[in-house]
Protein backbone atom coordinates (compact mmCIF):
# COMPACT_ATOMS: atom_id res chain seq x y z
CA UNK A 1 0.00 0.00 0.00
CA UNK A 2 1.52 3.62 -1.19
CA UNK A 3 0.23 6.91 -1.20
CA UNK A 4 1.71 9.65 -2.50
CA UNK A 5 1.17 13.52 -2.04
CA UNK A 6 1.65 15.67 -5.13
CA UNK A 7 0.69 19.26 -6.44
CA UNK A 8 -0.56 18.85 -9.83
CA UNK A 9 -2.83 19.94 -12.16
CA UNK A 10 -5.52 18.34 -14.57
CA UNK A 11 -4.27 18.31 -18.15
CA UNK A 12 -7.55 15.66 -19.19
CA UNK A 13 -10.46 14.93 -17.73
CA UNK A 14 -13.54 12.64 -18.67
CA UNK A 15 -15.74 10.27 -17.37
CA UNK A 16 -15.80 6.60 -16.54
CA UNK A 17 -18.86 5.29 -16.34
CA UNK A 18 -21.79 6.96 -14.41
CA UNK A 19 -20.46 8.44 -11.71
CA UNK A 20 -15.84 8.34 -11.90
CA UNK A 21 -13.63 10.54 -13.39
CA UNK A 22 -10.36 9.42 -15.43
CA UNK A 23 -7.61 12.49 -14.55
CA UNK A 24 -4.68 12.85 -16.76
CA UNK A 25 -2.61 14.65 -14.29
CA UNK A 26 0.69 16.60 -14.56
CA UNK A 27 2.13 16.26 -11.30
CA UNK A 28 5.40 17.90 -9.87
CA UNK A 29 6.46 15.10 -7.86
CA UNK A 30 5.21 12.09 -10.45
CA UNK A 31 5.33 14.24 -14.35
CA UNK A 32 2.04 12.67 -16.44
CA UNK A 33 -0.27 9.81 -14.38
CA UNK A 34 -3.52 8.94 -15.01
CA UNK A 35 -5.62 8.11 -12.04
CA UNK A 36 -9.52 7.72 -11.04
CA UNK A 37 -11.59 9.79 -8.40
CA UNK A 38 -14.26 7.53 -7.44
CA UNK A 39 -18.13 9.07 -7.66
CA UNK A 40 -16.38 12.98 -8.95
CA UNK A 41 -19.12 12.74 -11.64
CA UNK A 42 -22.03 11.74 -9.85
CA UNK A 43 -24.55 14.79 -9.25
CA UNK A 44 -24.20 14.98 -5.53
CA UNK A 45 -20.15 14.49 -5.43
CA UNK A 46 -19.06 15.11 -1.85
CA UNK A 47 -15.43 16.41 -3.45
CA UNK A 48 -14.83 19.73 -2.58
CA UNK A 49 -13.25 20.16 -5.97
CA UNK A 50 -14.52 19.48 -9.53
CA UNK A 51 -11.64 18.00 -11.08
CA UNK A 52 -11.09 20.00 -14.28
CA UNK A 53 -8.76 21.77 -16.01
CA UNK A 54 -7.36 25.13 -15.02
CA UNK A 55 -6.56 24.67 -11.35
CA UNK A 56 -3.75 23.55 -9.21
CA UNK A 57 -4.64 20.49 -6.74
CA UNK A 58 -2.65 18.86 -3.61
CA UNK A 59 -3.40 15.47 -4.22
CA UNK A 60 -3.39 12.33 -2.00
CA UNK A 61 -3.46 9.37 -4.45
CA UNK A 62 -3.42 5.87 -3.70
CA UNK A 63 -0.94 3.96 -5.52
CA UNK A 64 -2.19 0.01 -6.28
CA UNK A 65 0.39 -1.70 -8.50
CA UNK A 66 0.59 1.54 -10.20
CA UNK A 67 -2.81 1.96 -10.45
CA UNK A 68 -3.46 5.59 -8.66
CA UNK A 69 -7.20 6.54 -7.22
CA UNK A 70 -7.77 9.74 -5.83
CA UNK A 71 -7.96 9.56 -1.91
CA UNK A 72 -8.14 13.22 -0.65
CA UNK A 73 -8.12 16.95 -3.19
CA UNK A 74 -7.20 20.51 -1.65
CA UNK A 75 -7.75 23.12 -4.31
CA UNK A 76 -4.56 25.59 -4.10
CA UNK A 77 -4.84 27.71 -7.19
CA UNK A 78 -8.07 28.23 -9.48
CA UNK A 79 -7.40 30.15 -12.69
CA UNK A 80 -10.78 31.83 -12.60
CA UNK A 81 -9.30 33.89 -15.24
CA UNK A 82 -8.71 31.35 -17.67
CA UNK A 83 -12.07 29.83 -16.72
CA UNK A 84 -14.00 33.21 -17.63
CA UNK A 85 -13.13 33.67 -20.70
CA UNK A 86 -13.75 31.07 -23.64
CA UNK A 87 -10.31 32.84 -25.90
CA UNK A 88 -8.07 31.81 -22.69
CA UNK A 89 -9.82 28.65 -21.58
CA UNK A 90 -9.29 27.63 -25.50
CA UNK A 91 -5.52 28.40 -25.25
CA UNK A 92 -4.96 26.99 -22.03
CA UNK A 93 -6.82 23.64 -23.43
CA UNK A 94 -4.26 23.77 -25.97
CA UNK A 95 -0.97 24.59 -23.73
CA UNK A 96 -2.62 21.35 -21.70
CA UNK A 97 -2.79 19.08 -25.05
CA UNK A 98 1.08 20.06 -25.97
CA UNK A 99 2.01 19.30 -22.28
CA UNK A 100 0.03 15.82 -22.91
CA UNK A 101 1.78 14.72 -25.86
CA UNK A 102 5.53 15.56 -25.20
CA UNK A 103 5.45 14.32 -21.81
CA UNK A 104 6.28 10.68 -20.92
CA UNK A 105 4.35 8.85 -18.58
CA UNK A 106 5.52 8.61 -14.74
CA UNK A 107 8.76 10.99 -15.62
CA UNK A 108 9.25 14.01 -13.20
CA UNK A 109 9.64 17.09 -14.86
CA UNK A 110 9.75 19.76 -13.13
CA UNK A 111 11.51 22.54 -15.16
CA UNK A 112 8.54 21.89 -17.36
CA UNK A 113 5.79 21.81 -14.72
CA UNK A 114 7.08 25.35 -13.42
CA UNK A 115 7.44 26.59 -17.30
CA UNK A 116 3.50 24.95 -17.28
CA UNK A 117 2.64 26.55 -13.97
CA UNK A 118 3.75 29.67 -15.60
CA UNK A 119 2.32 30.01 -18.41
CA UNK A 120 -1.37 29.11 -16.86
CA UNK A 121 -0.41 32.36 -14.45
CA UNK A 122 0.58 34.17 -17.60
CA UNK A 123 -2.65 33.05 -19.14
CA UNK A 124 -4.86 34.17 -16.12
CA UNK A 125 -3.86 38.04 -16.03
CA UNK A 126 -3.95 38.58 -19.52
CA UNK A 127 -5.47 41.64 -20.61
CA UNK A 128 -6.27 40.88 -24.57
CA UNK A 129 -5.35 38.43 -27.65
CA UNK A 130 -2.07 39.65 -27.67
CA UNK A 131 -0.76 38.86 -24.37
CA UNK A 132 -2.51 35.82 -24.62
CA UNK A 133 -0.72 34.85 -27.70
CA UNK A 134 2.51 35.49 -26.02
CA UNK A 135 1.66 33.59 -23.16
CA UNK A 136 0.97 30.25 -25.65
CA UNK A 137 4.15 31.34 -27.62
CA UNK A 138 6.55 31.80 -24.41
CA UNK A 139 4.99 27.97 -23.36
CA UNK A 140 6.10 26.63 -26.82
CA UNK A 141 9.84 27.93 -26.11
CA UNK A 142 9.95 26.65 -22.76
CA UNK A 143 8.82 23.16 -24.28
CA UNK A 144 11.31 23.09 -26.78
CA UNK A 145 14.02 24.22 -24.04
CA UNK A 146 12.96 21.42 -21.47
CA UNK A 147 12.81 18.85 -24.39
CA UNK A 148 16.53 19.72 -25.67
CA UNK A 149 15.62 21.82 -28.53
CA UNK A 150 15.67 25.53 -27.21
CA UNK A 151 16.96 28.09 -28.80
CA UNK A 152 18.27 30.51 -26.66
CA UNK A 153 21.90 30.16 -28.77
CA UNK A 154 20.84 30.27 -32.65
CA UNK A 155 23.29 28.88 -35.10
CA UNK A 156 23.69 28.48 -38.63
CA UNK A 157 22.14 24.68 -39.48
CA UNK A 158 24.20 24.20 -42.68
CA UNK A 159 27.81 26.25 -41.55
CA UNK A 160 27.88 26.62 -37.96
CA UNK A 161 27.96 30.21 -37.81
CA UNK A 162 26.74 32.15 -34.80
CA UNK A 163 23.22 34.25 -35.62
CA UNK A 164 22.95 37.57 -34.36
CA UNK A 165 21.65 39.77 -36.74
CA UNK A 166 19.98 38.89 -40.49
CA UNK A 167 18.63 35.55 -39.03
CA UNK A 168 16.67 33.87 -41.63
CA UNK A 169 14.35 30.55 -40.53
CA UNK A 170 13.69 27.65 -43.95
CA UNK A 171 10.93 26.62 -44.27
CA UNK A 172 11.85 23.41 -45.76
CA UNK A 173 14.60 22.44 -43.22
CA UNK A 174 12.55 24.20 -39.96
CA UNK A 175 16.31 25.86 -39.65
CA UNK A 176 18.06 28.76 -38.78
CA UNK A 177 20.19 29.76 -41.51
CA UNK A 178 22.77 33.37 -41.83
CA UNK A 179 22.62 35.37 -44.89
CA UNK A 180 25.01 33.60 -46.79
CA UNK A 181 23.47 29.84 -46.20
CA UNK A 182 19.74 30.86 -46.85
CA UNK A 183 17.91 29.97 -50.07
CA UNK A 184 15.62 32.81 -51.41
CA UNK A 185 13.11 30.12 -52.43
CA UNK A 186 12.64 28.23 -48.98
CA UNK A 187 14.09 31.21 -46.67
CA UNK A 188 12.32 33.77 -44.43
CA UNK A 189 13.83 37.19 -42.75
CA UNK A 190 12.96 36.71 -39.46
CA UNK A 191 12.87 40.85 -37.57
CA UNK A 192 15.34 41.36 -34.48
CA UNK A 193 12.69 41.94 -32.06
CA UNK A 194 11.17 38.58 -33.22
CA UNK A 195 14.47 37.22 -32.83
CA UNK A 196 15.11 38.66 -29.58
CA UNK A 197 12.17 37.10 -28.10
CA UNK A 198 12.77 33.59 -29.35
CA UNK A 199 15.64 33.88 -27.47
CA UNK A 200 14.79 35.25 -24.43
CA UNK A 201 11.46 34.97 -24.10
CA UNK A 202 11.36 38.61 -22.87
CA UNK A 203 10.70 42.22 -24.86
CA UNK A 204 8.07 43.56 -26.65
CA UNK A 205 6.83 42.05 -30.00
CA UNK A 206 2.99 43.05 -31.71
CA UNK A 207 0.13 41.09 -32.72
CA UNK A 208 1.46 40.01 -36.42
CA UNK A 209 5.26 39.06 -35.26
CA UNK A 210 3.52 37.06 -32.18
CA UNK A 211 1.71 35.00 -34.50
CA UNK A 212 4.39 34.38 -36.68
CA UNK A 213 6.66 33.24 -33.70
CA UNK A 214 3.95 30.39 -32.79
CA UNK A 215 3.66 29.51 -36.57
CA UNK A 216 8.01 29.11 -36.36
CA UNK A 217 7.82 27.10 -32.82
CA UNK A 218 5.06 24.83 -34.25
CA UNK A 219 7.09 23.73 -36.96
CA UNK A 220 10.23 23.29 -34.52
CA UNK A 221 7.92 21.32 -32.63
CA UNK A 222 7.19 18.96 -35.08
CA UNK A 223 10.57 18.31 -35.60
CA UNK A 224 11.06 17.88 -31.91
CA UNK A 225 8.00 15.53 -32.11
CA UNK A 226 9.53 13.37 -35.40
CA UNK A 227 12.72 12.81 -33.12
CA UNK A 228 10.78 11.97 -30.03
CA UNK A 229 8.42 9.87 -31.52
CA UNK A 230 5.08 11.42 -30.32
CA UNK A 231 4.03 12.20 -33.82
CA UNK A 232 0.41 11.07 -34.06
CA UNK A 233 -0.26 12.53 -30.50
CA UNK A 234 1.69 15.87 -31.86
CA UNK A 235 -0.81 16.35 -35.03
CA UNK A 236 -3.48 16.63 -33.42
CA UNK A 237 -2.65 19.43 -31.02
CA UNK A 238 -0.99 20.97 -34.38
CA UNK A 239 -4.16 20.93 -35.95
CA UNK A 240 -5.77 22.40 -33.33
CA UNK A 241 -3.37 25.29 -32.24
CA UNK A 242 -3.18 25.86 -35.90
CA UNK A 243 -6.88 26.64 -36.01
CA UNK A 244 -6.82 28.53 -32.98
CA UNK A 245 -4.53 31.24 -33.97
CA UNK A 246 -5.10 31.25 -37.87
CA UNK A 247 -1.80 30.31 -38.75
CA UNK A 248 -0.47 26.94 -40.83
CA UNK A 249 2.42 25.47 -39.41
CA UNK A 250 3.16 23.95 -43.08
CA UNK A 251 3.03 27.36 -44.68
CA UNK A 252 5.10 30.38 -45.33
CA UNK A 253 4.59 32.71 -41.74
CA UNK A 254 4.60 36.32 -43.18
CA UNK A 255 6.49 38.99 -41.30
Amino acid sequence: MVYHWTLASILNASRVGEKDKRLVLFSRELGKVTAVARGAAAPDAKWSTSFEPFSLLYLRLYDRSHFLTVVSSEERVVYTGVLSSLSRSLKGMAMNQLAECVLEPSSEEPGLFAAYVTALSRLNIAVNAVEEDRAFLQFTLDVLTELGFGISSLHCERCGAALDENVHFSMRDNAFHCPPCATTETDVVLSPELVSFLRTGEGSIDARRTLMGIALTLRLLRSAASKLAVTQAFERFAQNAATLFHVDAREEPKE
